[in-house]
């Protein structure tokens, strides 16, 4: 039976969009995510079945179906009044919160349109909540709990956590250069498994290591924009593997378990100097016994499941936040090559391969094949 696809063009807003990298088709029933750069036009392309989670944008969509037909899809309505702060994407809180109103209204035994007409207003409206693409107002909220039948003891708390959600992320301030989807989903994070094939994950980076990987990537890069990268870059580290700051006992470290390839630690990024003091860097992880980090290294020559399959830099999250399901990020060379989904089925093909992969290198705590001498 031949499948009917629709090319959605989608121009965003600066400020985020949602996508999938253009003429790229995404698993049929998986929810993705993909995070381009500021103000690019992108294409989508999707099933009916597939959920394209397109967040936050102002400006008008078209879409062309099979006969050529141009339609209009509507503008995103401001009922919801103003966030009250600005934000630049939707955060952990804000998709928990979403996922809170959701559950609540199935308890209820509500459905979107019903909710919409008792709120007078369109389908979208109550879906958008709850997709985390906008935030309703407090006085909308209320409104939804009494619908819902929440009880008055419940009620506080579902207000304290749309405060939270309102909140701007902590990356904010480097807004301009943060794949936001990416960094939030790794810095709320209980557990991190990663897979690197090529060059070493950015959480595992040194600064030197990683300013070399972006004049690879970018040499003509304006050195100021360069600054911010690398000043984000440790400010990921600080949220995601060494504890938040301020919190003494780092129990919100995310415990992060790389599976490494070989070849990746042979690979001179940044010349001899560079790579020794990264090797003693990732030394120093593979050491402490407290490290929250833990790393593998498939020898050379051995395939395994991740390498047949040829899907580079992926990553598995997991949540302590209720409703939160896990999440694998495949990340590309360009942010908008880089997919997040939370689709079960594709979650559990890649923790299986995972797990069979890390199978074929030596456990943790083994010293890495090489030292920093073999760059001496």
């Amino acid at each position: 039976m031949k499948r009917a696809w629709h090319r959605f063009s989608v121009t965003p807003r600066p400020s985020r969009l949602s996508s999938v990298p253009a003429g790229s088709v995404p698993d049929p029933g998986a929810a993705v995510w993909g995070v381009p750069r500021r103000g690019t036009p992108c294409s989508i392309v999707a099933t009916s079945r597939t959920l394209c989670n397109v967040t936050e944008f102002r400006s008008a969509v078209s879409w062309s179906a099979l006969n050529g037909e141009e339609k209009s899809l509507p503008t995103r309505d401001r009922e919801e009044g103003p966030v009250s702060q600005p934000r630049s994407g939707p955060t952990v809180a804000l998709r928990c919160f979403g996922a809170d109103l959701r559950r609540r209204r199935e308890g209820a035994g509500m459905t979107l349109q019903g909710v919409a007409e008792a709120i007078k207003k369109d389908r979208a409206t109550p879906a958008r909540w709850e997709n985390a693409e906008t935030v309703p107002n407090p006085r909308m909220v209320a409104v939804l709990l009494d619908l819902y039948g929440t009880p008055t003891a419940e009620r506080t708390e579902v207000l304290r956590a749309l405060d939270e959600a309102k909140k701007p992320g902590w990356w904010h301030p480097w807004r301009e250069v943060a794949e936001v989807g990416v960094i939030d989903l790794e810095s709320a994070a209980t557990g991190i498994r990663s897979y690197a094939p090529g060059v070493l994950p950015d959480l595992l980076q040194t600064t030197e290591y990683a300013e070399a990987l972006m004049s690879l990537r970018n040499p003509y890069e304006d050195p100021a924009v360069r600054r911010l990268r690398l000043e984000l870059l440790e400010a990921r580290k600080q949220h995601t593997i060494q504890g938040r700051p301020g919190v003494a006992n780092h129990e919100d470290r995310a415990g992060l378990w790389v599976l490494l390839e070989e070849a990746t630690l042979r690979r001179s990024v940044g010349g001899p100097g560079v790579m020794a003091r990264q090797l003693d860097y990732l030394e120093a992880h593979i050491a402490d016994v407290g490290s929250s980090v833990a790393i593998q290294v498939i020898p050379s020559g051995v395939p395994h499941p991740l390498a047949i399959s040829l899907c580079g830099h992926l990553e598995i999250l997991r949540f302590k936040e209720f409703g939160m399901g896990e999440r694998l990020i495949q990340i590309g060379l360009h942010p908008a090559m880089t997919l997040i989904t939370d689709d079960s089925d594709a979650v559990e093909n890649y923790r299986m391969a995972v797990d069979v992969t890390s199978g074929y290198a030596p456990p943790r705590f083994t010293p890495l094949p090489l030292t920093s001498k073999d760059f001496g």
